[in-house]
């Protein structure tokens, strides 16, 4: 019988809701207007609502007046009280599940999620899955290989669960859309961490993939370089139906997994051709149906987005777009660039110029005062119960569709450094390290700058290469790490030709390093699909996590 492609499927579900999206995006402000009014008058008569006088607001002026930006630390004795039991606090929905994210502080923030706030969400993934399905319509002919952190459900006293967003959805997949993906939620509860990615490649590699999608490019770097390390034993699981006993893997996960484990020589026998002829057991050769990676493009994660062609050759990747567990802020249309346009339907937005933030008096934009190229963070108004919310995000504006703008994550607020009065930006840093990258012809593992006190201090430069690199090279490197920052931050170009910054040095950190350092923090908790070293840290013993084994300067 014939069968009907999921793609064609998905388009012909969601083409409506799409081409309503895009009528809105002509008039943003009248689609802004209306959010707000339905989600502050379905909340009116909760703690906040009453406190800020909600039934009062008839306009976005009034809102603006009445109540006051927030944040994670402003908002937690409302969290809190959810937290005990209370209800009609936020929201006048019960709140269902807490999505649990790091704070500024160190401390964990537990955000409200409802059954509408969820359904509110899952409409602008429906969206971003539309344009997906439009431009690659094989994308969903195989298996979808998505690498999550596990829910790691716990329960609050008064019984409600919280966890990784991410797994929470993931765990909770309906049945005719949890086949198309490869991998067994149990997987990702393997807490070794080396197990725990052997255990994705041995499913996976048996498989037919045709999408890749998790939120950070150099995870799937990581499971790439695996592939080497493992290919015999991979090769030998597959043809046997295996899974290796090399690998710590807890008894009842190993249980389930081999439970869906079968004998595959002819794909075994398909993969050792590939290495025969081909010398390497690339992702390219073996899942040659691939259509799309999806993952975040923007911020820090840049620089790992280079490595893929390495494995997967000229490769579609679309942006995952402003993403975090308090918002959905934006939907990519296509794979050009990192923009996604304005969510507008979702939440409700301000913007706060990012020179200003930290003026006593500072001007809160709309959607439609917007201009090109300027920086702003995003203030949110969610259907989970955050109002005027700072989830301290800077969003640069790439453009407009239709009327509506179309953004971009630049980095966290909060990262910036400023050491003599440059206040140099992670972003800043970003972009001047990956032309300085691209300058040179290199390819890193990973780099990280840090501050290295004295009289007067400097900045250090930690690397780790990807392959043998001379020392000329190293040093050109530095050279042109310098120059992109010159021309980047006319603060910095300041401060160095004044000598207030003493000139900055490279120091190159052992082969391996950075994987260790990744691991360790998984082992201590840290979110596996979501890790990110920063690329600027102002922690002056940051580099005290790695062995370093040269030194490189401009003395």
């Amino acid at each position: 019988m014939f069968k009907l492609p999921i793609a064609h499927i998905a388009l012909k579900a969601l083409a409506p809701k799409a081409r309503a999206f895009e009528r809105s995006t002509l008039d943003p402000m009248k689609a802004q207007k209306k959010l707000l009014l339905e989600y502050l008058s379905k909340n009116r008569s909760t703690e906040y609502g009453k406190k800020y006088h909600f039934p009062e607001i008839r306009s976005i002026a009034d809102y603006q007046m009445l109540v006051p930006m927030s944040d994670s630390e402003s908002v937690f004795p409302y969290v809190e009280k959810i937290v005990n039991g209370a209800h009609n606090v936020l929201t006048k929905d019960k709140v269902v599940f807490f999505g649990l994210t790091s704070g500024t502080t160190g401390k964990p923030k537990f955000i409200p999620v409802t059954k509408f706030s969820r359904a509110r969400k899952s409409e602008t993934l429906d969206l971003w899955a539309y344009y997906i399905s439009r431009d690659h319509p094989g994308s969903l002919d195989g298996k979808i290989l998505a690498i999550i952190n596990p829910e790691d459900e716990a329960f609050t006293s008064n019984g409600i669960p919280y966890g990784a967003e991410s797994g929470h959805a993931y765990k909770n997949l309906p049945g005719i859309i949890r086949n198309i993906y490869a991998i067994p939620y149990d997987v990702f509860h393997i807490k070794d961490y080396e197990s725990r990615y052997y255990c994705i490649l041995r499913i996976a590699m048996g498989q037919n993939i045709t999408t890749i999608a998790t939120l950070n490019p150099s995870t799937i770097i990581l499971l790439c370089r695996k592939i080497e390390k493992y290919k015999d034993i991979l090769i030998d699981d597959i043809e046997k139906g295996t899974l290796y006993r090399g690998i710590n893997v807890p008894a009842e996960i190993r249980k389930s997994v081999e439970k869906s484990l079968k004998p595959d020589p002819a794909r075994a026998r398909e993969l050792r051709d590939i290495l025969k002829e081909k010398k390497a057991l690339l992702p390219e050769y073996f899942w040659p149906r691939l259509e799309l990676i999806e993952c975040w493009k923007s911020g820090a994660v840049k620089i790992y987005l280079k490595e893929l062609s390495q494995y997967f050759g000229d490769i579609p990747v679309r942006d995952f777009g402003c993403l975090s567990t308090e918002a959905r802020a934006s939907i990519p249309m296509d794979d050009s660039g990192d923009g996604g346009v304005l969510a507008i339907n979702t939440n409700f937005y301000e913007f706060i110029p990012k020179e200003e933030m930290a003026k006593r008096q500072k001007r809160f934009l709309l959607s439609d005062e917007l201009s090109k190229g300027r920086e702003y963070f995003i203030i949110v108004t969610t259907p989970g119960g955050l109002y005027r919310y700072n989830i301290d995000d800077i969003i640069t504006v790439r453009g407009f569709f239709n009327n509506t703008p179309v953004i971009e994550f630049v980095q966290k607020g909060s990262n910036a450094v400023s050491v003599m009065g440059e206040k140099l930006y992670e972003s800043q840093l970003s972009e001047a390290v990956n032309r300085a990258v691209d300058k040179n012809k290199l390819l890193l593992e990973f780099i990280c700058a840090s501050v290295q006190p004295g009289k007067p201090p400097r900045y250090v430069f930690l690397v780790e290469f990807d392959g043998g690199v001379s020392s000329g090279s190293k040093r050109e490197l530095l050279r042109s790490i310098e120059e992109e920052l010159k021309v980047e931050n006319t603060e910095y170009k300041y401060v160095r030709d004044a000598q207030l910054l003493n000139p900055p040095i490279l120091k190159v950190i052992k082969k391996g390093e950075f994987e260790r350092y990744r691991k360790a923090r998984v082992m201590e908790g840290a979110n596996d699909s979501q890790f990110k070293v920063p690329e600027l840290t102002a922690d002056e013993n940051f580099q005290n996590n790695f062995v370093i084994e040269e030194e490189v300067s401009l003395d």
